[in-house]
């Protein structure tokens, strides 16, 4: 078995650890090569795993193959690199590339998998949605969910719905750090210091998440729980009612959506 990523960023980075720490491969099977060298060095030093000198050269020695580049440097994968990927099993967290584009740049694997994860795997802390091309092997799986499960949960879906999965989970963490910063801003013009205003608003955040994931309630039973007739929270979610801030986060899913949705259609 051999493992090769193509692209030594964060995620790749991320995806390296949490493989090598869990013991889903070894750092003998996996290796890397990235566009400038840079990152592909730095991470082969940290890791212990294989230095590629070409896309080419990584691509003819792994069995499985991890696209972790920028999203527009797949046009950049040449007939010969494409063909080298014959039976490989090919694995893409490339935003915005769907199973087609990725067939076509490798026309010869043996499947594909397209994978949208989100940027708190880099601390495996993460969730993942992924489909493949076509009905996987026992094996292809298992590679699929080890590695995914390095970086956080994952769940499988259909490629349609990789447009809403972007915009829950893949755009989600910035939508939740933008609430805390938000929070933090109001906190201040109150007296409160800003970086206690954001640790407030961070541990309320991972407190109150774990909570629905260990009770298994609903969000609107967690709120009735807090909320007392005419106190202090009625008024604080009242207000925000009143602005309309359920029709502004639908308008802001609706918007990720379609723009996921045009990021997807061939140029021209």
């Amino acid at each position: 078995m051999s493992i090769g990523f193509i692209g030594a960023g964060n995620l790749a980075r991320a995806i390296v650890l949490g493989i090598l720490e869990k013991g889903v491969f070894s750092s003998q099977e996996v290796s890397c090569i990235s566009g400038s060298g840079k990152t592909a060095r730095a991470l082969s030093l940290e890791a212990g795993i294989g230095l590629s000198s070409s896309r080419l050269e990584l691509l003819n020695q792994s069995n499985t193959v991890i696209l972790a580049f920028k999203p527009q440097h797949l046009d950049t994968i040449t007939e010969e690199e494409g063909n080298a990927a014959k039976g490989s099993l090919l694995i893409s967290v490339l935003a915005g590339r769907t199973l087609a584009s990725l067939r076509s740049a490798f026309p010869l694997a043996r499947n594909v998998v397209r994978v949208m994860p989100n940027t708190p795997s880099r601390i495996g802390k993460g969730v993942s949605a992924y489909c493949f091309e076509n009905p996987p092997t026992n094996d292809d799986r298992e590679i699929v969910e080890s590695m995914l499960g390095a970086l956080g949960a994952s769940y499988e879906v259909n490629e349609p719905q990789m447009h809403i999965v972007t915009a829950v989970s893949g755009c989600g963490p910035a939508v939740f750090f933008q609430f805390i910063d938000f929070v933090a801003q109001a906190a201040e013009t109150h007296g409160l210091e800003r970086s206690l205003a954001t640790q407030l608003a961070i541990e309320t955040g991972i407190g109150s998440l774990e909570l629905m994931k260990q009770s298994g309630q609903l969000p609107s039973e967690l709120v009735d729980e807090v909320v007392s007739p005419n106190g202090v929270t009625h008024a604080l979610l009242e207000s925000l009612k009143s602005a309309d801030w359920s029709e502004t986060i639908h308008k802001g899913i609706d918007t990720a959506v379609n723009r996921s949705e045009e990021l997807s259609r061939p140029a021209g």
